[in-house]
């Protein structure tokens, strides 16, 4: 495992790093993806790679708000609060609807509820 994330990064990391581990990260995530995250509250974001039951987090020091987002060349995007975020599933399909949470490919969502057993 690796000790230099924190927050978001390293559950995900933790997440993938176990399923990797135990040989099912392929088999959770057969094709190739390529997802960007940010938490509006606490920049910058970071794009998850995940490949041939591999995968990569990079932080990405120059996203630090919703307009970079639109910059990044990757599958997709999910930008949100921490508070959103940690409220679950609801208040993330709430953000959506009134605008405060910035999407692009359901599979950044489906990412996360994957590593946390939400799927």
């Amino acid at each position: 495992m690796c000790p230099l994330y924190e927050g978001l990064p390293a559950i995900i990391y933790s997440g993938l790093w176990t399923l990797k581990l135990f040989r099912k990260l392929a088999k959770a995530f057969p094709k190739p993806i390529e997802i960007t995250y940010l938490l509006i509250d606490t920049p910058p974001g970071f794009l998850v790679k995940i490949k041939d039951g591999n995968f990569d987090i990079e932080m990405l020091e120059n996203v630090k708000n919703v307009e970079d987002l639109d910059k990044i060349q990757c599958d997709g995007y999910l930008a949100l609060t921490t508070e959103t975020l940690y409220k679950g599933p609801m208040a993330i399909r709430e953000g959506i609807e009134q605008g405060s949470v910035k999407i692009k490919n359901m599979e950044s969502i489906t990412l996360i509820a994957k590593l946390t057993g939400g799927i």
